[in-house]
């Protein structure tokens, strides 16, 4: 058995066809809802997603984890190079930082191997891991992808400013800039393809678990023949097998260090006391045949007794904590007005529509305020902000989504000198599907290593 190994895709060369087809079968998966579609119902599909071809052609990212599930049955295949890997480079420190430890073996695994998801906790350091990685590889044409101009222009600031490197380029809808080492919102991913796409010999994607399944995203990181040196960076890579495949697939395996629950012991995060309130069922007349959408709309988004019990939190940890920083979560534009209407005096509530400099504005102020402050958001707020201050989050939202949920989680476990601990309130839904979701985020909560309590 051969594999030649490309930077993009890979190919199984062997004599024995039972063990092509064990392997195709082993990285075969049921695409979610494929029931419902016309061509598995006409008997067209099997409804598998196959990530090993028929030909024996696979990503090169999925190549060691195929290589062990080969080495189980005792198959070890000759391997041969398209572009051989290079002796890893140096490991370069950033001036005015010292690694971590995890820090640096994430950095060193990533330059050692060429290419994996780079698994690192909400308030780890990943940005200085990413900038750590830059720095060595610098004099390399990169493109770095992000999802939200947001995360771009504080990547952006960061290494500029803070870790003074220079050749730093971005690219987003309202601006360009540019720089051998390009950073670019995945929206506006055609304005370098002439610079990047077919020079850059390094990838690097922002929370790469939102690329995963994306018609632009995913053919995106999958994309840049050159690029050699491919990294994914994220708190919370996706436990689906075809959303987590398809990312392997593009970057290689997940590399973890250092748990959440670790950095808390450590005291580099704070530690979160998750309190589930038991909230009152409030459905009794809910109609079976009524849909998810409007179930939410009634029992969340329009649910007096549930955004009462908000303003009563609010209210409460206000009275106890003058100088409180209060973030509640929302899904919907309709819940965060509602709720801005309700709890009033120092609220504000962060639009996707407001532009940086908006968002930026607002921060500050809900920083800055001398008395309590509350922040209400959707999702520009879940993911990529930095506001050490929040002593309280309170998930209004619901969903049942992991990656939503411990998303939202690590806004609020950076430390700050101004908290010991950080309060976290979210419901126990007791409706029609509301129930399931509810049952979810104490799940996910309670896997991360977190106590959970119920009031």
């Amino acid at each position: 058995m051969k594999i030649k190994v490309g930077i993009i895709k890979s190919k199984i060369e062997t004599d024995n066809p039972d063990l092509l087809s064990a392997l195709i079968d082993l990285y075969s998966f049921k695409v979610p809802g494929h029931e419902y579609t016309a061509s598995y119902r006409n008997k067209h599909w099997d409804g598998k997603k196959r990530f090993i071809s028929q030909a024996g052609v696979f990503r090169t990212g999925l190549l060691e984890s195929i290589l062990k599930d080969l080495a189980k049955v005792k198959a070890y295949p000759l391997i041969t190079w398209e572009n051989p890997p290079i002796f890893p480079p140096s490991i370069q420190e950033i001036d005015n930082f010292t690694y971590y430890d995890y820090q640096y073996e994430l950095i060193r695994q990533g330059l050692e191997k060429g290419r994996g998801i780079i698994k690192s906790p909400t308030g780890s350091g990943k940005t200085l891991i990413m900038a750590g990685l830059i720095k060595t590889l610098i004099g390399r044409k990169m493109a770095v992808l992000f999802n939200a101009k947001q995360l771009l222009t504080q990547t952006y600031d960061f290494l500029t400013e803070t870790c003074g490197l220079d050749n730093i380029g971005l690219c987003f809808g309202e601006g360009y800039i540019y720089g051998d080492v390009m950073l670019c919102t995945v929206q506006s991913i055609e304005k370098i393809l002439e610079t990047h796409l077919d020079e850059a010999e390094v990838l690097m994607v922002d929370e790469c678990h939102e690329f995963a399944n994306g018609k632009t995203t995913l053919p995106a990181i999958q994309a840049f023949p050159k690029a050699s040196y491919r990294f994914g960076f994220t708190a919370t890579p996706p436990r689906d097998k075809i959303p987590l495949n398809n990312l392997e697939g593009a970057f290689g395996p997940v590399r973890e260090i250092v748990k959440t629950t670790d950095l808390i012991e450590e005291g580099a995060l704070t530690k979160p006391i998750i309190q589930l309130i038991d909230r009152t069922y409030s459905a009794s007349g809910l109609d079976e045949e009524m849909p998810y959408t409007d179930i939410y709309d009634e029992y969340i988004v329009n649910n007096k007794l549930r955004n009462d019990t908000i303003r009563e939190i609010v209210d409460d940890i206000k009275r106890k904590n003058k100088r409180s920083r209060i973030l509640v979560l929302t899904k919907s534009l309709d819940h965060g007005r509602a709720l801005e209407d309700l709890l009033g005096g120092d609220c504000e509530f962060l639009q996707g529509c407001d532009s940086i400099g908006e968002r930026y504005n607002a921060i500050s102020r809900f920083r800055g305020c001398r008395g309590s402050s509350v922040l209400i958001g959707t999702k520009i707020l879940q993911t990529g902000i930095n506001i050490e201050e929040i002593t309280h989050f309170i998930n209004a939202r619901g969903m049942k989504s992991e990656i939503a949920t411990i998303q939202a989680l690590g806004r609020a476990l950076r430390r700050h000198d101004s908290k010991d601990v950080v309060y976290i309130y979210d419901f126990l839904d007791k409706e029609k599907y509301l129930r399931t979701h509810s049952t979810a985020r104490k799940r996910h909560y309670k896997r991360e290593g977190h106590e959970v309590k119920i009031l």
